[in-house]
């Protein structure tokens, strides 16, 4: 069964060009790795001092299946990326999973 990890947080306007260095430097990490492929997307908060980033993580088959385990790794790994914030942005992870049968 097919998972993905939806990541959000919010980055000050004032430091969205190393926001997004250092989730582009994420999910080049997950790629790099062998641990699934990422997407990276942004929201801007037109009246809110702050850009709100999504990444979209579909993790490698070895470890769709270790979702828990993963989503740490995953945290660890971007804990180091986002080493240079002062205050690392708060993540929030959502798992979801494929419907397997839609009609059922």
């Amino acid at each position: 069964m097919t998972c993905q990890l939806f990541i959000y947080y919010r980055i000050p306007k004032t430091d969205i060009v190393l926001g997004l260095a250092c989730a582009r430097n994420l999910m080049e990490s997950v790629r790099q790795q062998g641990w699934g492929q990422g997407k990276l997307f942004q929201r801007e908060e037109a009246d809110k001092p702050y850009f709100t980033l999504m990444e979209v993580i579909e993790p490698a088959a070895p470890h769709a299946t270790h979702v828990a385990e993963f989503s740490v790794q995953i945290e660890l790994l971007a804990a180091r990326c986002f080493a240079d914030f002062t205050n690392a942005p708060n993540r929030h992870i959502e798992v979801f999973h494929e419907v397997s049968n839609p009609c059922a």
